[in-house]
């Protein structure tokens, strides 16, 4: 991890939600990409959910591992694919600036940049975080697939078991126990793609 802290923000209201207290970008011993941020912010209550384009959010409740021609959607902070494929799980990627990462998930959503750090998902099942796509700098359809087009995605389940970490699932079921005072949140931050 680089020195200093680093504040994570919410992109809607810049409000801040934590700091990054570990990350990667190729410089790791698994040459993956995904980021930490430990909540701190006690006004604002861990999500469980992700947000699409037309402002309505989906539960996400678990993780697994993703497997080949599993549909899966993609949702970014600048476009969303909710229509694609998983192509492969142990894909490789060069990036334009010379970064290797490996063990990736490869699929068919495409992505452009701005995106990094969103989920790849499967109805409720988290799959992996986005790290980047080919021909990320040109536009997306939001629900058509593009046959030239594929992203990368840091597999969720590797991030939450080397972080020691949980897919914090949100409910309205006072029995269950409440959320840790410093939740965790995984997330992912490469735009550009050269594939290999």
């Amino acid at each position: 991890m680089e020195e200093g802290a680093v504040t994570w923000r919410r992109r809607s209201g810049d409000i801040p939600l934590g700091r990054a207290i570990d990350w990667a970008y190729g410089n790791d011993v698994n040459q993956s990409d995904y980021g930490v941020v430990e909540y701190s912010n006690s006004d604002v209550a861990p999500y469980g959910t992700i947000q699409y384009a037309d402002g309505s959010e989906g539960q996400i409740s678990r993780s697994a591992s993703a497997f080949d021609g599993e549909k899966v959607k993609r949702v970014g902070t600048m476009s969303q694919d909710l229509v694609g494929m998983v192509l492969a799980t142990v894909a490789t990627v060069t990036y334009t600036d010379g970064t290797t990462l490996t063990n990736m998930v490869e699929a068919s959503n495409c992505t452009v940049h701005g995106d990094s750090g969103g989920p790849l998902f499967s109805g409720e099942t988290a799959l992996g975080i986005n790290s980047g796509g080919s021909y990320a700098d040109q536009p997306c359809g939001d629900s058509d697939s593009q046959a030239d087009r594929s992203s990368f995605y840091e597999p969720v389940d590797e991030v939450l078991s080397w972080e020691g970490l949980q897919v914090y699932w949100a409910t309205d079921d006072l029995s269950l126990p409440a959320a840790p005072p410093h939740q965790r949140r995984c997330s992912g931050r490469r735009e550009a793609v050269s594939e290999p």
